[in-house]
This record gives C-alpha cells, sequence and structure tokens, in this order.
C-alpha cells in the first residue's frame, strides 16, 4: 500500500486508464456476443420444438382421421390397423403436456367406440359428415393453444 501514497506520472495514469477502459470494453462485448447468442440458440430451439409439435400433431389428426373412416366402414377384426395412432401417442407422451395426450387418448376411445356401432355405407357416411361430432375438434383446439402458448414465448 506503500505506492498508493507516491505522486503519480500523469503518462502513467493514461496508460492506466486506457488499458483498464479496453479490458472492460473487451469484457462488455464477450458477455454481450454470449447472451446474444445463448438467446438465439433459445429461439431456435423452440422454433424446432413447435415445428416437430406441429408435424407431430399432423401425423396424429391425419392417422386417426384414417382410422376413424375405417372404423365407421369396418368391425375391427386387425387391431394393428391402430398401431400408428398408438405409436404417436407414445411419441406425444414424451414431449406434450398431459392435456394433449389426454384429448388424443379421448380420440381413439372414441375411434374404439365407432368400430363396434353397426357398420355405415360411404353415402350414410356423406350424409351424415355435418351432423357428426368431429372428436378431433377438441383435439386440435388444446393442439392450437398449447402452440401458440409456446409461440408466444419467442
Amino acid at each position: 500500500m506503500g505506492w498508493v501514497g507516491l505522486a503519480w506520472n500523469p503518462a502513467t495514469v493514461s496508460a492506466l486508464a486506457g488499458l483498464f477502459g479496453s479490458l472492460v470494453g473487451a469484457c462488455a462485448s464477450t458477455v454481450s456476443a454470449w447472451i446474444a447468442q445463448r438467446y438465439h440458440e433459445r429461439k431456435d430451439l423452440l422454433a424446432r420444438t413447435i415445428s416437430h409439435r406441429e408435424q407431430l400433431y399432423s401425423d396424429f389428426i391425419s392417422e386417426s382421421a384414417r382410422a376413424m373412416v375405417d372404423a365407421m366402414q369396418h368391425t375391427l377384426e386387425d387391431p394393428s390397423r391402430l398401431t400408428p395412432v398408438y405409436a404417436l401417442i407414445s411419441r406425444m407422451r414424451l414431449s406434450s403436456p398431459m392435456s394433449v395426450v389426454e384429448s388424443a387418448e379421448c380420440v381413439v376411445k372414441t375411434i374404439l367406440t365407432t368400430y363396434s356401432k353397426p357398420n355405415l355405407t360411404a353415402e350414410e357416411i356423406q350424409s351424415t359428415a355435418g351432423t357428426r361430432d368431429d372428436p378431433l375438434r377438441e383435439f386440435s383446439s388444446i393442439c392450437r393453444g398449447e402452440l401458440e402458448s409456446l409461440g408466444s414465448t419467442l
């Protein structure tokens, strides 16, 4: 501490001020770049997550609609027809909220119930298309809400 009381040369003070100023500027620049990179990585991860879930939900809607039409026209002689639907639900369990999974399970229950009902002809299906409850409507609404909530965090 003896050097604090000594008289400082103005050139030394200027040099130290410049050195410390450069050091602080470099640290600030590094921290700023690190924060920006972290933000962009999170944003990219969230965008990939949204895209993945949109594809997963779309695949489920396609497969379950196919299974629903099959259930209206046939009895369940081959349970392996529902394998794609069950596989998609299992994939949803990995990354989707429980509300989405539960709604998907309700869709499958509706499909299974439809298999036990009398078969319909193509004309009967077409004539009741507007009057029947759409089992995928609630599922789609829940998925849309979940994707919108994820998108709002972007």
